[in-house]
């Protein structure tokens, strides 16, 4: 997918300006990019269930739905597809819930518009964003790594054993027949539930808890 002409985001809140000084801050950084808005949690639902968007930007206060509920069946509906939250909470309040509700993202409304670009681009090519308040209280969190590996889903498993081998995300894509940013999305999220920082670690995880054979 090339970002720049043929990206399509959801931009999900209640509120029309949010809306649209989001879709500004992101055209900046993506002038192609085809947008749909939704207000409600309903019409996020709809809208997902219709399509799998490029990228969906989230507000956890929506209409319809409590503050975490409408990021989970975003998510368990389409769990390939990369989700932002945009939040009036901050990183302390929300942050480390909505990651562990399937966000990839997660971004303060007070967050100017560069970043705001800079989030949607890193969360859109399946690197997530994580602010330096988040980044703190991932890598803080009690048993970050304890018992962690339940928390993966089966393809995030697959997709974890495949790097865990040494393949490249082109390689493990193949093999499971998905996309390749969708293979980075799913490290991503692995990352995040399994309290790792790079490449070494996940490798280093792999080898100790014998997911694969030498």
């Amino acid at each position: 997918m090339t970002e720049e002409t043929v990206a399509r985001i959801l931009l999900a809140d209640d509120h029309a300006l949010v809306r649209d000084a989001l879709k500004a801050a992101i055209r900046r950084r993506m002038s192609g990019a085809k947008f749909e808005y939704a207000g409600t949690a309903g019409e996020v639902m709809a809208a997902v269930e219709r399509e799998p968007w490029n990228l969906v930007v989230l507000d956890l206060g929506l209409p319809g739905g409590t503050e975490l509920e409408t990021l989970r069946r975003v998510r368990a509906l389409r769990p390939e597809v990369p989700i932002l939250v945009f939040s009036m909470f901050p990183e302390h309040k929300m942050g480390l819930a909505a990651i562990e509700a399937g966000a990839d993202g997660y971004l303060c409304k007070t967050a100017d518009r560069v970043t705001i670009g800079q989030a949607a681009t890193e969360t859109l090519a399946g690197r997530g964003y994580r602010s330096p308040e988040l980044q703190a209280l991932l890598v803080k969190r009690p048993g970050a790594r304890r018992g962690a590996m339940a928390a993966l889903s089966q393809r995030e498993v697959e997709v974890l054993i495949g790097l865990g081998r040494g393949r490249s995300n082109k390689e493990v894509a193949a093999a499971l027949d998905i996309s390749v940013t969708s293979v980075g999305t799913y490290r991503a999220r692995i990352m995040d539930k399994l309290g790792l920082s790079t490449t070494a670690d996940l490798l280093r995880y792999v080898v100790e808890h014998r997911l694969v054979s030498h």
